[in-house]
């Protein structure tokens, strides 16, 4: 199992850091430097990150050997890449083109999709097989990230279903992020979804999440991708669940929180994680 963290190339390079990026600046970066960051990463135990692109800005060659440059000083691979995060249009196959030529460059082998990003393309006999021979090109494996039930339902016309989007992805023969707080936030059973899809699963976002009375997309974000034990999941069961089924795949932190809250969500893995030595991803 190798467990990964989730940071902003915007986040990584501040000089490539839009008005947008430093709105929603991640805390890990808190008054701290990138090499500080993925330093202390590093000695605390995290052995590799997600890389999440940014919005609205044209990630480059350059900025990809930027950041490949930093975590090879520092040993921090690079263990996937995710896609911009996107509301309302749809990911074209040339953006999942460019996703898997960075992946490719960076030596990530796992490329991270919203499913809701990618609407009904997904029905599409054309577009599955275009995305399948990047995946053959470029030796990757792409992964559909599971989304809330409020977001998926616009794009499946109904309200989110976790059976209906296991099954999807198998029928297509693709892979799955599988993002526990989504979940959860649907009504879901964490435990079950991975007992049910583990043959599928090649990453897993890991954080919390604790109940709150807003319902639907209302509820506040801090309540959601909560550093671990500060929310209300199973956190220790599911742990232990994917010890006991040798899980293989990546375990992506996804939490909102500074460089302590990775840190204690990190020991906290470890504690549950007894059987070999933990392989740790920042995402």
């Amino acid at each position: 199992m190798k467990i990964s963290v989730s940071l902003f190339l915007s986040d990584i390079l501040p000089h490539r850091r839009k008005l947008f990026h430093k709105i929603v600046k991640n805390k890990i970066f808190k008054n701290q430097t990138s090499a500080e960051v993925f330093k202390h990463l590093k000695e605390s135990g995290v052995d590799g990150f997600e890389l999440l692109l940014p919005q609205y800005v044209t990630t480059t060659n350059e900025d990809i050997f930027e950041v490949k440059k930093l975590a090879a000083k520092y040993k921090f691979p690079i263990l996937s890449v995710h896609q911009s995060l996107r509301f309302f249009t749809a990911t074209k196959v040339a953006e999942t083109a460019r996703l898997c030529e960075i992946a490719d460059m960076v030596a990530a082998k796992v490329v991270v999709l919203h499913i809701n990003s990618v609407k009904k393309q997904i029905f599409d006999e054309k577009y599955i097989r275009e995305l399948h021979e990047l995946e053959k090109k470029y030796k990757v494996k792409i992964t559909f990230e599971n989304m809330e039930k409020f977001i998926g339902s616009l794009f499946y016309g109904h309200r989110w279903h976790a059976v209906k989007f296991s099954d999807l992805v198998k029928k297509s023969d693709f892979y799955i992020t599988f993002d526990i707080v989504h979940l959860a936030h649907s009504g879901g059973d964490i435990l079950h979804f991975f007992k049910t899809n583990k043959e599928r699963i090649l990453n897993i976002h890991l954080s919390d999440y604790k109940y709150h009375p807003l319902n639907g997309s209302l509820r506040p974000l801090r309540f959601k991708h909560m550093p671990l034990g500060k929310g209300e999941l199973p956190i220790g069961e599911f742990i232990n669940l994917l010890k006991k089924e040798k899980y293989q795949g990546l375990v992506t932190m996804e939490i909102h929180a500074d460089l302590k809250g990775i840190d204690a969500s990190t020991a906290l893995i470890n504690h549950y994680q007894t059987l070999g030595k933990n392989n740790i991803a920042v995402a």
